[in-house]
């Protein structure tokens, strides 16, 4: 065996802290490392309810990691390597490897394939040794969890596999815990077989698992979550990267997977889109994260509060913020190019920290030459004229006194899921139906937001923009947008630069000028993760994704 490199974490998971060791696998071999058990024997592992309950939150705490910047990762951002974002920090792994020209099989620093595949094993393990897993009849409590432990693992071995899929595509499909003495060259499965064995997992969870837990096991997956996941797979092998011929078979099955969440009855859009991000409780989260992020607030926060800045708003994602009669800026009588955030759709004050934006009652000063000025001296003052509002607490705090806030990784939330059925009803139908405008209404109608509803009367393509559109700006800095450009296959038109905005002040006047910021390189073959060299000279079987040979 090759050595592991190891670190520690703490997994805040169904009312328990669990101290995890993280094993990070540096060859295929090592998948079939018996160190899971954490020196117990399997015998001893799964003989005993509670302790099959601890190896199971040692699934959830190696395996599910954060996309934000400070994950596992600390420099890397998945909206910065987006035209929602900028990172100006360019020591590795920086966001701008993804679109400068250097991401190769060899040059991956947001690879996961090891990881996802060591905790693929680790759920395979456990779904061998469940059944096996000795509880009385009599302890109602035990024979109800042994089965509801069994269901997340289905939904655990599905969310990995997922993964790898929005990473890779078609991958090997691994559905036992393989030995040393077998062939472990194994090709890769069609992405029709991979989404196909994701479904099923989902399924089987969901008819396993309850619609909610209380209080005390919060983070352990729902039927709602299955389902969810269901419904965003089948959206992604529905999308042009993976449906070229543009089957519309495929996009009714996601429609109809976004609405069997929908028709649960059991999820609605939180009353602050604010606060969405910070509450450990609310109707509209399907899947969270479990830890409160603290360094989030550090990470982002701009430098007069202490913060590093890390990610900051471009000047597109800025435009992609409507104006109050549902109109684009430049499309809009309300636009005043002196005033260029006045009379916007509401969560722009929300996402983005621009000009005298107030934050914690102190207006901020991105200006040149104010407080947090553009182009400031210093790392952390920002480059595109923008700060991050959204996935910082406002309620937090580094200076004078130290409040971390409540800074928690949504994976799921319910608005997700009706603008997945936005977009796959569309897709699946010749023009939209009355269903389409609802779903993304909803979205724009929440309480805070209140946005106009969309037009009458559009046809396909115009909807499908403005649910494209409604997407970005609802799921800003919540890592949908990387994936999203991927699977839209619009990489190579939206990634070719960003642009900033430079704000002077002459007197009382304010004057705002755009400029460019950088140039990207982006090339259709990024739309795929490249499988990881070591994996390809180990695996004769292994085929390397288009463009990276």
């Amino acid at each position: 065996m090759m050595k592991n490199s190891l670190k520690n974490r703490l997994f805040h998971y169904a009312g328990t802290t669990v101290l995890i060791l993280l094993v990070s696998c540096s060859k295929f071999d090592a998948y079939l490392d018996k160190a899971e058990s954490g020196g117990m024997t399997e015998e001893e592992v799964f003989g005993n309810y509670r302790q099959t309950e601890r190896f199971l939150a040692q699934v959830y705490g190696t395996g599910l990691t954060i996309d934000w910047v400070g994950g596992n990762l600390w420099s890397f951002s998945y909206d910065g390597a987006t035209d929602n974002g900028y990172c100006h920090y360019r020591y590795w792994p920086s966001p701008k490897f993804v679109y400068d020209g250097n991401l190769t099989p060899a040059n991956n620093p947001i690879d996961q394939w090891a990881d996802l595949y060591a905790a693929i094993r680790r759920v395979n393990m456990f779904l061998e040794k469940i059944d096996g897993l000795p509880v009385s009849s009599s302890n109602t409590e035990e024979v109800a969890g042994k089965s509801r432990m069994k269901g997340e693992a289905f939904f655990l071995r599905a969310w990995f596999y997922a993964e790898l899929f929005k990473r890779y595509g078609g991958v090997p499909l691994i559905s036992k815990v393989l030995q040393v003495d077998e062939d472990l060259n194994i090709p890769r499965a069609t992405a029709d077989e991979i989404i196909g064995f994701i479904v099923e997992d989902c399924d089987r969870a969901a008819s396993l698992l309850p619609e909610e837990y209380s209080s005390k096991d919060l983070g352990r997956a729902t039927a709602g979550a299955a389902l969810a996941l269901k419904s965003r797979m089948l959206l992604y092998a529905a999308s042009p990267l993976h449906n070229p011929d543009n089957d519309r078979q495929k996009w009714e099955r996601a429609a109809k997977a976004a609405q069997d969440v929908i028709t649960m009855g059991i999820y609605q859009l939180h009353g602050s889109f604010k606060d969405v991000l910070h509450t450990r409780q609310s109707p509209e989260i399907i899947f969270q994260h479990t830890a409160n992020y603290e360094d989030q607030l550090r990470n982002n926060l701009m430098p007069s509060q202490g913060g590093f800045s890390i990610v900051q708003p471009t000047q597109e994602l800025v435009d992609a913020f409507e104006m109050t009669d549902g109109k684009l800026y430049n499309e809009s009588d309300l636009y005043d190019p002196q005033q260029p955030y006045a009379n916007r759709d509401p969560r722009l004050a929300m996402t983005v920290v621009y000009n005298l934006h107030p934050w914690r009652g102190f207006p901020i000063e991105t200006f040149e030459g104010g407080l947090d000025g553009l182009n400031g001296s210093g790392d952390n003052y920002t480059r595109t004229g923008y700060y991050l509002a959204k996935t910082l607490d406002e309620n937090g705090s580094l200076t004078p006194i130290w409040r971390p806030g409540s800074h928690f990784f949504v994976y799921i939330r319910y608005a997700e899921i009706l603008l997945n059925y936005a977009e796959a009803k569309n897709e699946s139908l010749e023009s939209p139906d009355p269903s389409v405008y609802d779903a993304i209404n909803q979205v724009r109608a929440r309480t805070g937001v209140n946005m106009p509803p969309l037009p009458a009367g559009l046809n396909k393509a115009d909807m499908r923009a403005r649910i494209h559109n409604e997407r970005r700006v609802e799921l800003a800095f919540e890592s949908h947008r990387f994936w999203d450009i991927r699977r839209w296959r619009i990489g190579e038109q939206v990634l070719k630069s960003v642009q900033g905005m430079r704000i002077t002040r002459a007197g009382s006047e304010w004057n705002y000028e755009r400029f460019p910021l950088e140039n990207r390189y982006y090339k259709n073959m990024y739309d795929l993760f490249p499988i990881p060299q070591s994996e390809i000279n180990r695996n004769s079987k292994l085929v390397q994704n288009p463009g990276y040979n």
